[in-house]
C-alpha cells in the first residue's frame, strides 16, 4: 500500500481526473475514530481515501492512498470537478449586489454548477467543487477500506509527531 502526501497525491488524483473529468465526487467528514478528517475522492475508475489533519487551516497535512472502489457510490446532482469561468463572468458575479434569489450571482453559480466538468489548463480560471461536508457514515467502509483507514490514521500520527515533536 502506497501512501502519498501533498503534491504527489494531488498529481496522481489530477491525472485520474484528467483521463475522464465526469462522474467524480469529493466527500469529507470528521473521522469517527482518529480525530482527523476523512475524505473520499472517487471517479469512474478509481477511489482515493484521504486523511486530513484539519480542513480549517491554510495548509493542511493531507495523506492518501488509492483504495478499492466503494460498491455504493454517492450520487450527486452536481458532481465534483473543475468548471471553466470566463473573466467577464467572474467580474459580473463579484459586482452583483442584488439580494434576491433570482440575482445574477445566484443564476451564475447555478449555471456554473450545471456546466460540464473540464480538465484544467494553466492560465485559465476555474471553479472547483462542490465538496460535500457530511457526518461520518456508520459501517460504510469495507474491510479493505477500514484497513486503509487505520493505516492512514497511523501514518498521519507519525507525520505529525515528526513535524511537531510536542504532538501527542
Amino acid at each position: 500500500m502506497e501512501f502519498l502526501e501533498g503534491e504527489d497525491l494531488k498529481k496522481r488524483i489530477l491525472a485520474g481526473y484528467s483521463r475522464d473529468p465526469r462522474g467524480w465526487s469529493f466527500v469529507i467528514s470528521p473521522s469517527r475514530s482518529s480525530g482527523f478528517f476523512d475524505a473520499t475522492v472517487s471517479g469512474p475508475d478509481e477511489t482515493w481515501m484521504l486523511k486530513i489533519d484539519s480542513p480549517f487551516k491554510p495548509s493542511p497535512i493531507v495523506i492518501g492512498s488509492q483504495a478499492e472502489s466503494s460498491p455504493k457510490k454517492r450520487e450527486t446532482r452536481f458532481p465534483y470537478g473543475f468548471r471553466a469561468l470566463s473573466p467577464d463572468l467572474v467580474l459580473r458575479m463579484m459586482a452583483d449586489s442584488e439580494p434576491s434569489p433570482q440575482g445574477y450571482l445566484q443564476r451564475s453559480l447555478l449555471s456554473v454548477l450545471r456546466s460540464d466538468p473540464v480538465v484544467p489548463e494553466q492560465g485559465r480560471t476555474y471553479a472547483q467543487g462542490p465538496m460535500i461536508l457530511t457526518n461520518p457514515e456508520n459501517g460504510s467502509l469495507s474491510d479493505a477500506q477500514r484497513e486503509v483507514d487505520v493505516k492512514l490514521a497511523t501514518e498521519m500520527r507519525r507525520i505529525l509527531r515528526l513535524r511537531y515533536p510536542v504532538y501527542g
